[in-house]
């Protein structure tokens, strides 16, 4: 009795983690969607009230929609924060993401384009209407290196990977990796509890 109830409590602790749905991969590439895309179904919505819970969602967020990559099919929109603090991160990270949600009767399907920039000097980057990111006063930033080599690791404290001269590579920052899954990973938590209700 004592092996079933400790094998029920390994089954249901292995739900309670796959429940809490890990939807990207973060490897020393970049960070993706596993499958490349996630699919919420919405049983009883019609085509045009699932567009409307999209345009609701992105004026509740405050997000930038973006007419330039929309359809009647797809509805595009921009994010661009700050994810993780100099103090916290050893350089500043800020994302740039854009979110493509395909659409009709029933679903919303997610698809997204993704940069991090990195910027030790401060969080002065800005961004226009075209999605180019630029810093103020000439701050320098650059694009997130997510692996550098090894001889680098102590300038780069932020990436996550580190690889040697035979090319092995090995987790470096295993907190930011961490911080940057957890982030995309609410970003489509917030859109799942958002459409599902």
């Amino acid at each position: 009795m004592k092996k079933l109830y400790i094998i029920v409590l390994l089954f249901v602790a292995t739900q309670t983690v796959s429940a809490q749905n890990t939807y990207f991969t973060c490897n020393e590439l970049g960070v993706y969607l596993n499958n490349g895309s996630v699919t919420i179904k919405m049983p009883g919505l019609s085509k045009e009230k699932v567009k409307q819970k999209i345009q609701s969602f992105i004026k509740e967020k405050k997000y930038v929609y973006k007419p330039y990559y929309s359809n009647e099919n797809m509805i595009s929109f921009r994010d661009f924060v700050i994810i993780c603090h100099k103090s916290k991160c050893g350089t500043d990270l800020i994302a740039k993401t854009i979110f493509h949600l395909a659409y009709d009767s029933e679903f919303v399907k997610i698809t997204l384009d993704t940069e991090i920039y990195s910027s030790f000097y401060g969080t002065e980057l800005i961004i226009n209407d075209n999605d180019d990111v630029v810093s103020k006063k000439d701050v320098p930033f650059a694009p997130y290196e997510f692996q550098i080599p090894e001889q680098y690791s102590k300038e780069y404290p932020e990436s996550i990977y580190v690889f040697n001269k035979k090319g092995k590579i090995k987790v470096q920052n295993q907190e930011v990796q961490k911080l940057i899954l957890s982030y995309f990973n609410q970003y489509i938590t917030d859109l799942v509890t958002y459409f599902e209700n």
